[in-house]
């Protein structure tokens, strides 16, 4: 329970921050990460399991069944 409250409270901060400020989500990720810290160490893992090829894929296949429901609302 307390893992989740701590992980709803970060992605609240997080989206605060960005909401709130006008630079870009990788800038404010650079300003707050510290070099060789643990979310450096989280987003590396990420990277060098192709995490941003996923997500790119991800919103590929969202975008193209999008487009599908779409035509389907005007046959």
């Amino acid at each position: 329970e307390t893992a989740s409250v701590l992980a709803k409270q970060t992605a609240l901060g997080a989206a605060r921050m960005l909401c709130e400020n006008p630079l870009s989500a990788i800038e404010l990720r650079h300003q707050v990460t510290s070099p060789q810290g643990t979310t450096d160490a989280a987003i590396r893992s990420f990277q060098g399991a192709g995490f941003t090829a996923m997500v790119a894929t991800a919103l590929e296949a969202a975008a193209q069944r999008s487009a599908e429901l779409a035509s389907e609302l005007t046959e």
